[in-house]
């Protein structure tokens, strides 16, 4: 576990650690882009947005703070007048840490520690897709098969036999309208042979 692990130590001594990454972060400023192993670069990240962080400040309790650290006084110019108002509308990941693969000589992890640009968006966070699973045809059970086509075929009797049933009032109605008009052409006729009364 890695309770109250603050930093990486980096397998060296606390004052020769302070030295390498603030030689490292003054480089990042001014070349703006480094090339190191991974653990360096995630540290020397860490320290140099919070410089970036009291850049964007800019007052003069911050110049001193960061002066602790950057101690070129050019590249502590170019920080406040250049870097800083470059990040003024983006709060945080100023740095970004790209992986190279590993040295040849000792199979070291490399990684490329950089400045983003003024009009560059952040990433985001990756959407993560949702897994997907195999399809695998599972043979149906005997019993429930035989059960689904013994139902099915009800239904499909069932549905017969209401086909059936329609078929026969269709035919009866065909049958009584048929009959109601030969009544109807009949009525006429008779009343035409019976002769009208005189009196």
């Amino acid at each position: 576990m890695r309770h109250r692990q603050d930093h990486r130590k980096l397998n060296r001594t606390a004052s020769h650690r302070r030295a390498m990454l603030r030689n490292m972060v003054t480089s990042l400023f001014d070349n703006e882009r480094i090339t190191t192993t991974t653990a360096k670069a995630k540290e020397a990240s860490r320290l140099a947005e919070r410089m970036i962080t009291f850049a964007r400040r800019g007052d003069l309790a911050a110049r001193r703070h960061v002066a602790k650290t950057v101690h070129d006084p050019k590249i502590l110019q170019k920080l406040f007048d250049e870097i800083g108002p470059r990040f003024a509308d983006r709060n945080g990941g100023y740095t970004r840490v790209l992986k190279l693969g590993i040295r040849q000589g000792d199979a070291a992890d490399m990684a490329l520690l950089e400045l983003l640009n003024k009009d560059e968006k952040s990433r985001g966070k990756k959407k993560k897709p949702m897994k997907t699973y195999r399809k695998i045809d599972i043979p149906a059970d005997p019993v429930i098969a035989a059960g689904k086509e013994k139902v099915k075929a009800e239904k499909q009797a069932a549905a017969e036999a209401k086909a059936a049933e329609k078929a026969a009032k269709a035919e009866k109605a065909a049958a009584a309208e048929d009959t109601a008009e030969s009544e109807t052409e009949e009525k006429p006729e008779e009343e035409a042979k019976t002769p009208e009364k005189e009196e």
